[in-house]
This record gives structure tokens, sequence and C-alpha cells, in this order.
């Protein structure tokens, strides 16, 4: 399955890209002395476990409790991971995302080109109600993208992913508020919906 939008493409990387992604990630994500992620997984100096994650969430992948994390291609290059993900789908219509875009890429609407893409997916592929995401105090960039996508706050709590409580800003988006900002063209994603659980396709 792939997404695509005038400058993006979405699908899974294989083993070799997963490398490279990794790469990515090491040549730096955020400023080291802010953590934007709830688990502050850019602490570990090496990225020992990101391969591992990958092919974890791939393993345990089940039709009530998935993670899709595609891999992002900007004009053929890439450029980040763009996460799609739901648990007790056919009960909640409700999915999360997440995502990471290495530095030198960022500031060029990008973030937001790849949230459309897996927000289409999700409303128009799946049938999803409802998308959730979050902020923590300072990550302005995130946070944008989510007021541009027409997301509104919904709450706040605290995390601490590195020791130290930090507010937090709780996002939702309601299909009937969802204006797609690009075209996403979803290829392959019939013989996928099983994989979805409950998902009902929407085209």
């Amino acid at each position: 399955m792939r997404l695509r939008t005038p400058r993006l493409e979405l699908r899974l990387p294989t083993r070799a890209e997963l490398e490279a992604l990794r790469e990515i990630a090491l040549g730096g994500i955020h400023p080291p002395e802010f953590m934007p992620f709830t688990v502050p997984w850019t602490d570990d100096p090496e990225l020992t476990e990101f391969l591992d994650y990958h092919e974890m969430r791939r393993r345990e992948w089940r039709a009530d409790a998935w993670h899709f994390e595609p891999g992002v291609w900007f004009e053929g290059e890439l450029v980040g991971v763009q996460a799609l993900e739901s648990t007790r789908f056919a009960e909640t219509r409700t999915v999360g995302t997440g995502s990471w875009l290495g530095r030198r890429f960022q500031g060029r609407g990008v973030g937001t080109e790849m949230r459309t893409a897996v927000l289409e997916l999700a409303f128009r592929g799946l049938g999803a109600d409802r998308a959730c995401s979050g902020a923590v105090d300072g990550n302005a960039g995130s946070l944008g993208v989510s007021e541009k996508l027409g997301y509104r706050v919904v709450g706040r709590d605290t995390v601490a992913p590195r020791g130290l409580a930090i507010g937090h800003a709780k996002v939702e988006l309601r299909r009937e508020d969802w204006r797609p900002p690009a075209p996403v063209e979803i290829e392959g994603l019939e013989p996928c919906l099983p994989l979805f659980g409950g998902a009902m396709a929407q085209e």
C-alpha cells in the first residue's frame, strides 16, 4: 500500500531503508536541549533499538491493535516517518498519529503534507470518525500542523519524557471537520482492509 501527495510518497520501508532512516534520525530531528516526544527515544546516541522497534511493530500487528509506520519520501528522498495507529478500531473509529522528520527537511510544509496523507487514509480510506494527536509545550511545529489541519485542543495533561513534568496539549480532529489541503492518492488499500480491523472502504 502506498500514499501519494503532490510531493510525497509514503510506504513501509525495507530493511535497508530502515537503516537509512536511522541514519537520518542520527543526523538530528530536534535540538538536543528540547525533547518533543513523550517517549525520549532520540536520547539513545546510537538509536540501538530503532530497527528492532519497527520490525516489532510489523511482527505484532493485529487487526484490533495496529501501528502503520510508513517512511516518507520527499521528491524522491527519504526524510522521515509518519505513523498512524489504532486500538479496537471497529469500536472506537479513532486513530492516533505521530511523526518525525529530519531537521534539514523541516520548515518546507512536509510535516503538514505527510500528516494529510495518513488522515486521508484514516477518514476517506478506512472510515475513521476521529483523529487524535498531541504536542508537548514548546513544540510549536507539531501544534502548528495540527491547527492548520483543523484539529482542536480538547484537553491538557502532563508528560515526563526526561523525568521532569512538562505540559502536553491533547488535540482532536473530527471527520466532519476534515478538509484535506492537498490531494492524496491511496494505492493498494483494498486487499489490506482486513488488517485494519473494522475498516470500511470509503472510496
